[in-house]
C-alpha cells in the first residue's frame, strides 16, 4: 500500500515548484508584488523531494528484502520506473521547441538540435560536460539518480542492526557534504537525504529508544543549516518529522501526489509556454491571474494524461521486476 502522507507531500512539493516557475520563470510576466512573491519560496519543493527520496528508497528496499546481490535488479527497476517518462519528456520538449519557432510572432531563439547534448541526457551527465538540460528541472533527476546508486550500495549499512554501524555510515555521508560541496554531486545535498534516511530508521523501528530521535533530528538539521542554509534546514527537518509523525490525507493532494512526477516533468514545457504566451497580452491583476490559472490547468491536465499513458505503464514494468530475497517483515525491532 501507499503511504498517503508521502503522496500529499509530493503533491505539495510539485505544486510549489510549479508555482515558483510560473511566477519567476519569465521575468517579464509579473510585476513586483504579492502575486509574484507568493512563489518566491516554491523552489523548496525540490528539497522536499530529496527528503522523501531519502526515506522511501531505503524503506522500499527494507520491505522488499533487498540484498547487495540485487543491485542490478534494483537499478533496472528504477530505470524502468523513471526513464520512460523522462525520455518521452525529452522528445516532447524538443518537439515543442521546434513547433514554437513556427508560430507567427515567435520571439525566442531559433531551434537548435545538439546531438551530444541530447545523448548526455541518457546518463544524466549534462552538468559534468557543461551542457544545458533541455528541461530546467532535469538537474534534480541527475542528483536523484546518483542517490539511487549510492543507497543501493550502502543499504546494508544504513539498515544494519548495530547502532554503531548505522551511525558510522551516516557520519561519513554527512562529512562528504562538507568535503564534496559541488552542486553536481549528490553529496552536496546529502544532509537532506540523511533526514529521510533518519526518518526511515525511526519508521521501521531500528531505534528502540526514542531518546535518540531528537538528537538525530537536531544534528542533521544543524548539518543541513551549515551546508545548505537555514530555510532549507527548516523545510527539510519539518518534512522528515511529517513523514514519521503525521497522518495527512487530502483527496486533491493525493491526486497531485500520484501525478507529481509527470507534473514535475511537464509543467515547464507546457505551463511555461502558456505563461510566455500570456505575458504578451496580460495587463493587470485579473489578466495575470487568468494566465496563471490557465497554465496550472494545462500543466495538471497534460500531467494526468501523461501519467495515464506513459508513467503508469512504466510503473507496471518496474513492478514486474522482483528481488530474489523474500520480503522482510514490515517492522523490525533492534537496538
Amino acid at each position: 500500500g501507499r503511504i498517503e502522507t508521502l503522496d500529499c507531500l509530493r503533491g505539495v512539493a510539485a505544486l510549489a515548484v510549479m508555482w515558483y516557475h510560473f511566477t519567476h520563470g519569465n521575468p517579464g510576466f509579473l510585476p513586483q508584488g504579492v502575486l509574484k512573491s507568493s512563489g518566491s519560496l516554491g523552489w523548496l519543493g525540490v528539497e522536499v523531494f530529496f527528503v522523501i527520496s531519502g526515506f522511501i528508497l531505503p524503506y522500499a528496499l527494507h520491505k522488499a528484502g533487498y540484498q547487495p546481490a540485487d543491485f542490478f535488479r534494483f537499478m533496472w527497476k528504477r530505470i524502468l520506473r523513471l526513464d520512460p517518462p523522462y525520455l518521452v519528456c525529452i522528445v516532447v520538449v524538443l518537439g515543442l521547441n521546434f513547433a514554437s519557432t513556427l508560430i507567427p510572432g515567435f520571439r525566442g531563439q531559433p531551434f537548435q538540435f545538439d546531438l551530444k547534448q541530447v545523448l548526455l541526457h541518457l546518463g544524466y551527465l549534462n552538468a559534468f560536460f557543461n551542457y544545458e538540460w533541455v528541461n530546467v528541472v532535469f538537474w534534480t533527476l541527475a542528483i536523484e539518480f546518483q542517490f539511487y546508486l549510492l543507497v543501493a550500495l550502502i543499504f546494508p549499512l544504513i539498515s544494519h542492526s548495530a547502532l554503531v554501524v548505522r551511525t558510522g555510515i551516516c557520519g561519513l555521508l554527512a562529512a562528504a557534504a562538507f568535503l564534496l560541496p559541488s552542486g553536481k554531486l549528490v553529496f552536496h545535498y546529502q544532509l537532506l537525504f540523511l533526514l529521510g534516511i533518519w526518518a526511515f530508521q525511526i519508521k521501521v523501528g531500528l531505534l528502540r529508544s526514542a531518546k535518540w530521535h531528537p538528537v538525530g533530528w537536531a544534528l542533521l538539521a544543524a548539518g543541513t543549516w551549515l551546508t545548505l542554509g537555514d530555510i532549507i534546514a527548516v523545510v527539510g527537518t519539518v518534512t522528515g518529522l511529517l513523514i514519521v509523525h503525521a497522518r495527512v490525507s487530502a483527496r486533491w493532494l493525493l491526486f497531485l501526489g500520484q501525478i507529481s512526477y509527470s507534473l514535475y516533468l511537464l509543467h515547464v514545457p507546457i505551463g511555461g509556454r502558456v505563461i510566455n504566451f500570456g505575458s504578451r497580452y496580460a495587463d493587470g491583476l485579473m489578466a495575470h491571474l487568468a494566465v496563471l490559472a490557465l497554465a496550472v490547468a494545462a500543466s495538471i491536465g497534460s500531467a494526468f494524461i501523461f501519467h495515464r499513458w506513459v508513467e503508469l505503464p512504466a510503473q507496471r514494468w518496474s513492478s514486474s521486476v522482483r528481488f530474489r530475497a523474500a520480503p522482510r517483515p514490515s517492522t523490525t525491532r533492534t537496538r
